[in-house]
């Protein structure tokens, strides 16, 4: 019972803190507990090898995953509720080169219970218009864990009770009935592009696509934005100009790509005495082809 009641204490002190995941990693003598908040590791606790071994095994079984099997990856789920909140949690393990274990648990929220502070409500306010007057593709940037997710969502759900969102994501991090979620799997053939085929025959007024990875993804997402679809997604950049030049790399004709843009957004996140402070940016069709035109000439 020691062990249940200690992973317990664990995921309150994480969900207290909207903490992203939850670290039990090893170290030379016995393991270490952390946790991520924001951007930000935190240190929760040194245990010894027994009781991080314990721990670790405990959460294998109650995420129905192979205790026997300390050394390949293994994915695992369970569902939490702590003080009437509800929290998916999804499980990760697999050994090191000298076969110690390590755990990581990913904490994924109800959408009722993610808020974020943002520096320039004006920025998200003009991604809400956008969103509710054209179609077309909307991109965002910023770092991981920069909650751009969550600024999606806080957008779309506006829109939701009206119109049909769907997302595709890899993997959900947001739980919520008032989209239509489905995850990326690739051992199961459900990669992004296929899923978007997919989900293109379920002619949702609004999509989310957790990320633009490839060529291939970035040639289907334009193409439905094309076609009068609102599409929702992400890209690794820096900056919004960053976000022009991954789309090119990609292989996305500029003329093309300068009109199906709706909008870009940048998204950074920061701490202050009462929490997580986001600043986030957004230009609007305008103001994107003024971009455009100073960093092509």
């Amino acid at each position: 019972m020691a062990v249940v009641k200690q992973f317990d204490e664990l995921v309150k002190i994480c969900v207290a803190a909207n903490a992203s995941d939850l670290y039990v990693l090893p170290t030379q003598l016995g393991f270490v507990v952390r946790y991520v908040a924001g951007t930000k590791l935190h240190h929760l606790k040194d245990v010894s090898l027994q009781e991080g071994n314990h721990l670790i095994q405990h959460v294998k079984y109650r995420s129905e995953m192979d205790i026997s099997d300390a050394r390949r990856p293994q994915l695992g789920r369970m569902r939490y509720v702590i003080d009437q909140r509800v929290v998916h949690c999804r499980i990760s393990s697999v050994g090191d080169f000298l076969n110690r274990q390590s755990l990581v648990v990913r904490f994924i929220y109800e959408a009722q219970d993610i808020t974020l502070r943002w520096t320039d409500e004006g920025a998200v306010e003009r991604f809400y218009q956008t969103v509710i007057s054209h179609n077309g593709l909307i991109l965002l940037s910023g770092a991981m864990g920069s909650g751009k997710t969550t600024t999606m969502y806080y957008v779309a759900q506006k829109v939701a009770h009206h119109k049909f969102v769907l997302t595709i994501e890899d993997p959900v991090e947001i739980a919520t009935d008032r989209f239509l979620q489905l995850q990326v799997n690739d051992f199961a053939g459900m990669s992004y592009a296929s899923l978007l085929k997919l989900a293109l025959r379920h002619h949702p007024d609004i999509m989310i696509v957790g990320e633009i990875r490839d060529a291939d993804t970035a040639r289907i997402v334009v193409e439905a934005a094309l076609s009068g679809h609102l599409i929702i997604s992400t890209v690794h950049a820096t900056s919004m100009v960053g976000i022009w030049y991954r789309m090119l790399s990609f292989g996305i004709d500029p003329e093309v790509l300068k009109h199906v843009l709706s909008g870009i957004g940048n998204q950074s996140i920061r701490a202050d005495d009462a929490g997580s402070l986001v600043d986030f940016r957004f230009l609007t069709k305008v103001a994107i082809e003024e971009m455009i035109d100073r960093v092509e000439a």
